[in-house]
């Protein structure tokens, strides 16, 4: 990946591959391709969002990234030390810089635990046994998130969609993390409470330096958040680049495809022409050969059927696509 000037490396994945074993017979399994080859390098501080449809493999990714679930192959790299197949006791040092915000706050809190006890379970399980202590760390990350003091007894049913959320983000930044997985943060909350809960997660980034993944379908959200985006399609990457650039000039087909189903504000665009995705999503279990978008994609041609295309880099971007849109007259094919 590209490199970015005096920005320091976080986590890198090389040739990750997940499979998921899903049938078939004993001589021949069938198994999902969830995420196939996938080269991915986080910076620290920024927010790289990964986007694509839903069953592209992008919560399967930001899963296997730490750890969550074991990859089938690659190799992943924490601040330069590879973090796959380390033993659990070396792991765990290392796991709670790693966190996740999950997409739906009604399943991820557990009902039977009050908030003082769902906000101070990682601390007392990376040994925060004295009770006071907690109890004054558990207030100030309520503080930190905007949860009221008086709530700090209460139980997950009381509180809102939105509230329960800051209760997961507070989970989440207790053990001080480095790199946060935030998987569809603000999918489940209505729309009004949706940009209270990106703001919080900005501020506090910009407080303790904390490194994003942030994982959504919904790019008008990836827009305000995402310093870089990484596009997915079926298990692989399709483009990656700097937010601006990415949305302004799409060099991957499939991601104009993706932007032009934003829905437009201003009512006099929204009666442009816009092409638009047509035909299924391939099955994931028998990927198309070739170049994985090319059974939807009205620019292919018999290489895109045969080959899969390599990585190119476009100036700041890296696209893999053999005919890179707008890139035609420059040659590269």
């Amino acid at each position: 990946m590209n490199s970015r000037e005096g920005q320091k490396v976080l986590l890198e994945a090389k040739h990750l591959v997940k499979e998921f074993p899903a049938g078939g017979t004993r001589k021949n399994p069938q198994v999902v391709h969830a995420v196939t080859d996938v080269n991915l390098t986080i910076y620290e501080g920024e927010t790289l969002a990964l986007v694509g449809e839903s069953g592209c493999g992008k919560s399967t990714l930001g899963r296997v990234l730490i750890r969550l679930i074991e990859p089938t192959g690659g190799d992943i790299l924490y601040e330069g030390q590879s973090i796959v197949g380390m033993r659990e006791a070396a792991f765990a040092r290392l796991r709670r810089q790693m966190q996740i915000i999950f997409q739906d706050p009604y399943a991820s809190l557990n009902p039977r635990m009050s908030v003082k006890e769902i906000i101070g379970e990682p601390l007392l399980t990376y040994g925060m046994r004295d009770k006071r202590e907690r109890e004054v760390r558990v207030r100030e990350l309520m503080k930190e998130v905007g949860i009221a003091q008086e709530f700090y007894n209460r139980y997950p049913h009381q509180f809102s969609g939105g509230q329960r959320q800051r209760i997961g983000i507070a989970r989440a930044i207790a053990l001080n993390p480095k790199l946060i997985i935030c998987d569809e943060p603000v999918s489940a909350l209505d729309v009004s409470i949706q940009s209270q809960v990106l703001n919080l997660l900005k501020d506090l980034q910009e407080k303790y330096g904390l490194t994003y993944l942030f994982i959504s379908h919904d790019l008008s959200v990836v827009k305000f958040i995402a310093d870089r985006v990484c596009v997915m399609f079926l298990g692989k990457i399709c483009e990656i680049g700097d937010t601006d650039s990415l949305y302004e000039k799409p060099l991957h087909p499939y991601t104009r495809f993706l932007m032009n189903a934003i829905p437009k504000a201003d009512p006099r665009l929204r009666s442009q022409e816009k092409e638009l995705l047509s035909g299924e999503i391939p099955s994931p279990v028998n990927p198309p050969f070739g170049c994985r978008f090319h059974t939807r994609c009205p620019y292919a041609k018999d290489i895109c059927r045969k080959e899969e295309p390599a990585g190119q880099t476009v100036g700041e971007r890296q696209v893999f696509c053999h005919f890179p849109l707008g890139e035609r007259k420059s040659g590269l094919h």
